[in-house]
This record gives C-alpha cells, structure tokens and sequence, in this order.
C-alpha cells in the first residue's frame, strides 16, 4: 500500500497545472492582461533628458480613469515648470505663465520647447507596457516584464522594476529616439485601483 501511494504521489509531481504560466510569454499574458485595468495611477518620478549635458527634472504624472491626465514637468527646485493637461489628442499647455491649447501636443512641445514628449504612448510606457494604438516589439524576461520595447520609432529598457500595489511597475528606465533621451527614476506609484 505504501508503495502504491508512493507511485501515486511521484506521478502527481510531474504533473503541471494548466492555468500556472510555463514560459515568459505566458507570464507576459496574464501580466499585460492586469495592466491594462489600470486606468489610474499617481506617478512620482525623477528624470534627465539630452545627450550630451543631462538636464535634470521632476515629473509629476495623474492618470485619471476617464483619460485624462495632468503631467507636470519641472527642473530642479521647481525651475521652467511645465505642466500639460487634458488627452493625448487635446492638451492645455501653462509654461513660463502662458497657457497655450493644442490638439497636437508633440509637435507643439517641440516647436516651443525644442524637445520632445511621447504623450500618445507614454501612458503605457510609464507602466512596463506597449500603447494599444500601434505595433510594437518587446523582449521580455523571465516574469513577463518588458526588457525592451521599441514603438513609434521610440525605444525604451526597463533595468528595474518595484512592487506598487499589486503590481510589479517600473522603476527605473530610458526613453529614447534618434533625437532625444530621457532617464527616468519613479520614486512612487500611487492611486492605483
């Protein structure tokens, strides 16, 4: 009888349950599923952007669920703060005590600012996942979290992630294309649902 239970039990051990994830890939399925239910969070982060003298910056970024977000960008002790509001496809600029409208906020950040903001995939980017919107390529590591992920002719290398919630969320990562580079550092994740 003992034996039996013994036979029993060892083929019990190679046995694997079907729902648990096997490959990166399949932990990469459920992970971008959980990802996509966030439709709010409060990031609080630290930045560089240039490529050859880093400019130092602050970000502020409030993702509310219906869309809207309000993005706050500042350089150090608050300096040339600016602060972007409204949809990726409708924003509201107040820079330097002006507050520009524009239903084309990347080509107007560019014009006046001379750099350049993702804001239609920086959405996603900020939490370890490609925009909806376009294709993307994505290496992942063993967990499913997003190495690197090129979209939009932008590429981005997470390096660091940290539990926020839930949620393993990044921590530390670039973005970058042929004309800007961007270092990011999140110091805190809240609000998330």
């Amino acid at each position: 009888m003992t034996m039996a239970a013994l036979t029993l039990l060892g083929g019990c051990a190679g046995m694997v349950r079907k729902n648990e994830p096997k490959t990166a890939e399949d932990h990469w399925d459920v992970r971008s599923e959980q990802l996509q239910k966030i439709d709010r969070f409060l990031m609080q982060a630290r930045g560089s952007y240039g490529r050859l003298v880093p400019v130092k910056t602050d970000l502020r970024w409030q993702q509310n669920a219906d869309g809207s977000f309000d993005l706050r960008v500042a350089g150090p002790f608050g300096i040339g703060a600016t602060t972007i509001t409204g949809t990726p496809d409708n924003v509201q600029v107040r820079s330097r005590g002006n507050t520009y409208q524009s239903n084309n906020p990347e080509q107007w950040i560019q014009d006046k600012m001379g750099w350049t903001l993702p804001l239609a995939g920086l959405r996603f980017w900020i939490l370890g996942m490609p925009s909806p919107h376009s294709d993307a390529d994505i290496d992942l590591d063993r967990e499913g979290r997003v190495l690197t992920l090129e979209q939009d002719g932008w590429t981005l290398n997470y390096t660091e992630y940290q539990k926020a919630g839930s949620h393993q969320l990044p921590r530390k990562f670039d973005v970058s294309n042929s004309d800007v580079k961007l270092k990011i550092v999140v110091d805190s994740w809240n609000d998330l649902p």
